[in-house]
């Protein structure tokens, strides 16, 4: 009987701890946040381990079926969806991303002391950052497009989930084509009703640069310039929306963080929202990178981001688009030239700048093997790389 009783005990004591390592707490919910400009609406409540695994989901990648998943996965095809990303993701790596990679190996500065890559005008594009930066701690994103979230395809319908993941599709496909997203048709693929804003892109990149996703935090830049949970200021006025993802590498226990920031820029823009100039005026000495940004920083439209960058950059990376080749002080910056320049697309007929042309043909050039910015179709793609003396 002894032996009997002393089994019945450890057969309970199984039984409980299994039932205790299923047990989950309930998330808290997440309460809308008041934005500048109408936003998606707050996501749904999820545990970390289901943000990750949810991430994986959306990103195509091999997730844990320990929800609804399966259901999902034989209705829409999601095997299907999944070799699409590994497609384009195998074939932009063979096309642009290793050279990229071997290229910033050589000709970036990597000082551990910086440890803020600053990407303004980027949206969403974090597989370009990451490439070019990925050790650094944290990435400071700046768009226009809504912030949204990863939507709970477990509570949608097969059809609708089959249509995000064609607009997630389509939303990429300028990325990998062009290194750029198109603001116009973000504007329209990020809407609520198809891909649901940047976080799911971003997520989507994190993921596929090899990442575990810890948590996605809604967050808000107040009048005073503070960054805190959009719960605590939701009621306070011109609160500038956006949003924290923490993630780490699978090989080690780094934590680093994307923040990405909804709002306009522009002097205008900086004026009316105080609040997020003085969060930027804020920041750590920092890296920058600017990538078809719209030639928007050669105008004294914006000439505060302009100064905030020079001030603010131990180095700055750049195509054309970015600051007019004008406004770099040679005395103060060390400049190397690569690829090759062209007068801008068409789209952009109406930039001229003789002193980068100028630039480019009495200043040591070296080769990209590489297409980046406006210029992918023409071969003539550049970047400028300036180093704070």
């Amino acid at each position: 009987m002894t032996r009997k009783l002393k089994a019945c005990t450890l057969l309970l004591m199984i039984v409980m701890m299994i039932i205790s390592c299923n047990h989950r707490s309930p998330a808290k919910e997440t309460k809308k946040a008041v934005d500048p400009a109408p936003d998606t609406t707050p996501p749904p409540p999820v545990t970390l381990n289901e943000t990750d695994n949810l991430a994986s989901f959306i990103s195509g990648m091999p997730y844990i079926d320990n929800r609804c998943y399966h259901k999902i996965d034989s209705v829409i095809k999601w095997k299907k969806y999944a070799n699409e990303l590994d497609t384009l993701f195998s074939s932009g790596n063979k096309r642009r991303f290793s050279s990229m990679t071997q290229w910033a190996d050589t000709e970036l500065i990597r000082n551990q002391d910086i440890t803020t890559l600053f990407y303004p005008f980027g949206g969403p594009d974090f597989l370009n950052a990451h490439i070019f930066y990925p050790g650094v701690d944290r990435y400071i994103m700046i768009g226009l497009e809504p912030v949204g979230y990863i939507p709970d395809v477990c509570k949608e319908i097969p059809d609708s989930v089959a249509s995000y993941f064609n607009a997630v599709t389509n939303s990429m496909n300028d990325i990998f084509r062009r290194s750029y997203f198109i603001t116009s048709r973000m504007n329209t693929d990020l809407n609520k009703a198809k891909a649901n804003g940047t976080v799911p892109l971003i997520s989507l990149f994190i993921k596929r640069t090899g990442h575990h996703i810890l948590s996605i935090q809604r967050l808000g830049i107040d009048t005073l310039g503070n960054c805190l949970p959009i719960d605590s200021i939701k009621n306070q006025k011109n609160v500038i929306s956006g949003v924290k993802i923490d993630f780490t590498a699978q090989k080690d226990q780094k934590v680093q963080s994307v923040y990405y920031f909804r709002t306009d820029i522009s002097d205008a823009g900086l004026k009316k929202r105080r609040g997020f100039k003085t969060y930027l005026s804020k920041l750590p000495v920092s890296f920058t990178y600017l990538k078809a940004a719209s030639y928007l920083m050669h105008f004294d439209d914006f000439k505060m981001i302009r100064d905030l960058v020079f001030e603010k950059s131990r180095t700055i990376l750049q195509d054309d688009s970015g600051i007019a080749f004008k406004y770099f002080d040679v005395n103060k910056w060390d400049i190397k030239l690569y690829g090759k320049y062209s007068k801008p697309i068409k789209d952009f007929s109406y930039i001229s700048e003789p002193d980068l042309e100028k630039a480019y043909k009495t200043f040591p050039v070296k080769a990209l093997d590489f297409t980046v910015g406006y210029s992918y179709k023409s071969g003539s793609a550049n970047l400028l790389y300036a180093i704070k003396k």
